[in-house]
């Protein structure tokens, strides 16, 4: 299967609110650690598993905004190849490449503040998705208040490299097609992937 061409997860450059914040720390914390290696595995997990499906190709990019709806830590575009290489514009890429968005909100610890934000991913991806360690356990005693949002709960062993799906929700159309086209443009941007002009 087709992917990035490298191993690193392509992050969008941006002016990110986070940074007008008082007290910022520039450096790179346990979460973000938690989310590349996470990034890394699902990739890695996706080239065998994608190979008989007809969506076979996979574009992934961290912390893409959408205007109002938060800025996700990580976005995969999965979607079927197209037989001719060129350049598609964003509408013909959807039309035929029948591309699916998984939004994923990753976190160490708050798995409420988590969902709410995976919830409103929904307006702009098919599939939300919240990811906690393995050793957080408490989102797993309210797995039907995540089945009830249509919001995924995954958990990810960081040191063993293995991800848990508990819960994936099936694909839903998003809410906002504008923001839906945006972030496959973000996404095409920042990783070159995607067979968009």
């Amino acid at each position: 299967m087709n992917t990035s061409s490298s191993n690193r997860i392509a992050k969008l450059r941006f002016r990110e609110p986070c940074r007008n914040l008082p007290h910022h720390k520039n450096g790179k914390g346990e979460e973000w650690l938690f989310s590349y290696r996470f990034a890394q595995t699902y990739l890695a997990e996706c080239r065998p598993r994608r190979s008989n499906s007809k969506k076979n190709r996979t574009a992934v990019a961290r912390e893409i905004p959408a205007n109002g709806y938060g800025i996700a830590d990580l976005i995969a575009v999965n979607w079927q190849s197209t037989r001719n290489a060129q350049k598609l514009s964003p509408e013909d890429f959807e039309r035929r490449g029948r591309p699916t968005i998984r939004a994923f909100e990753l976190k160490l610890n708050n798995w409420r503040q988590a969902l709410m934000q995976a919830n409103r991913y929904r307006f702009f991806a098919h599939i939300p998705i919240v990811v906690l360690p393995a050793s957080n356990k408490a989102a797993l005693k309210y797995i039907e208040t995540f089945r009830l949002l249509r919001v995924g709960l995954w958990s990810f062993d960081i040191d063993q490299k293995r991800i848990t799906r508990h819960y994936t929700p099936r694909s839903q159309k998003p809410r906002d097609s504008r923001q839906k086209t945006r972030a496959i443009r973000l996404v095409a941007k920042a990783t070159k992937a995607l067979p968009i002009s």
